[in-house]
């Protein structure tokens, strides 16, 4: 009775030593739910983030190739989030641009949706960013963020979009690569 008395106590302490021990290595992380970060609150899931541009008040760095979008205020990095760009046969165009329109409801001719807290950074005002899009009633491609599948805007997804679309100015620089 003894021997089980004694084992017992040795699983319970290595339960506690693993319980304090997995509190302390995430303390201070958002491991439930990082995309959830508000604006102005820094998150950075990749490693290699590029730098921004201290000279603009704020900035907007898309890089195709991880689907992903940084924002940035003053230099420095703010927030990052997922987005889905075009596909193959509808590219996002590259380059850089500002910000030219804002609209917390857009309805596009051209894919024949409901676009959602709309920043459109192309003159002839064919792409922006966007929430994911509403298109006879049915929201499409929320399932396929992180990869291309738009017709050539940038989406995000729901809550992201408005956040960004809170966040985002008239004039602010927009960078495709």
């Amino acid at each position: 009775m003894k021997s089980i008395l004694i084992i017992a106590l040795i699983v319970l302490a290595i339960a506690i030593a693993g319980l304090f021990f997995g509190y302390y290595s995430n303390k201070g992380t958002n491991t439930a739910n990082p995309d959830q970060t508000p604006v102005g609150e820094a998150i950075n899931t990749l490693s290699d983030v590029p730098d921004g541009d201290p000279q603009l008040a704020k900035q907007v760095k898309v890089d195709l190739s991880k689907q992903r979008v940084f924002l940035y205020e003053n230099g420095q990095f703010v927030r990052e989030f997922t987005i889905s760009s075009g596909r193959i046969d509808t590219p996002t165009p590259t380059g850089s641009f500002n910000v030219v329109y804002k609209q917390e409801n857009l309805f596009s001719k051209i894919a024949g949706c409901w676009l959602a807290f709309w920043v459109g950074f192309t003159n002839d005002g064919k792409y922006g960013f966007h929430e994911t899009p509403v298109c006879e009633g049915i929201r499409e491609g929320e399932d396929k963020m992180g990869t291309p599948d738009s017709a050539g805007c940038l989406r995000l997804k729901l809550g992201d979009a408005e956040q960004f679309y809170n966040w985002a100015e008239i004039g602010m620089k927009v960078e495709v690569y």
